[in-house]
Order: C-alpha cells, then sequence, then structure tokens
C-alpha cells in the first residue's frame, strides 16, 4: 500500500495500466475524510499521455487527487469491466495523508 502526504493545495497523479480495449476500466472508493481530496480521471490519450498509438492499445488511465483539507482518506481502486461480477482484474490501495498546513 502507497502512503502518500500531501498540503492543501498539492496534488498527486497515480498512473494506472489501461486495458480499456479489453472493456476493463479502474474505479475508485474513497474511505475516511473524503472531504480531504478531490477526485479527476484522466482517461485515453491525450496532453501528457504518452504511450504507444498502436490500433488495439489501451491507453493508461490516470487519477488526479488534489488536497483540500486536513484529514486521512483511504483510496480503494479496482480495475473490472462494469458488466461482470465476480473479483476485479486488478487492485491497488492509495492512503492519503493531507496536512493542516498549506503549501
Amino acid at each position: 500500500m502507497d502512503v502518500i502526504t500531501l498540503r492543501p493545495g498539492e496534488e498527486v497523479e497515480l498512473t494506472l495500466p489501461g486495458l480499456g480495449t479489453a472493456g476493463y476500466r479502474w474505479s475508485e472508493t474513497l474511505q475516511g475524510d473524503t472531504d480531504a481530496v478531490t477526485v479527476h480521471w484522466r482517461r485515453g490519450f491525450g496532453k501528457g499521455n504518452s504511450g504507444p498509438r498502436r490500433v488495439g492499445a489501451s491507453a493508461p488511465e490516470r487519477l488526479v487527487l488534489t488536497a483540500v483539507a486536513p484529514g486521512r482518506v483511504s483510496v480503494q481502486l479496482q480495475q473490472r469491466r462494469p458488466w461482470e461480477d465476480g473479483p476485479p482484474n486488478a487492485e491497488r490501495t492509495v492512503e492519503i495523508e493531507v496536512s493542516a498546513s498549506p503549501p
């Protein structure tokens, strides 16, 4: 499990392996002080998202977490096909600690 410490106003971008061409997509579940961060997804090839752009290649998915207020939040990430039940294809957990002092 990763632990990341941020101050209000700072952000971190996590790059996750994509399997969009096979129907998989990452999603997040927040636990703890959920108001401590905001979540924004960047999907597909675009500005700042380099990589192979071959036909059929899956683009990585990028999760941007921005610290808003002091607290600790656990971000559980799961990669799955939305129409399937059962265990996810991949999982990752990240702990975000937001300190009280701004940058």
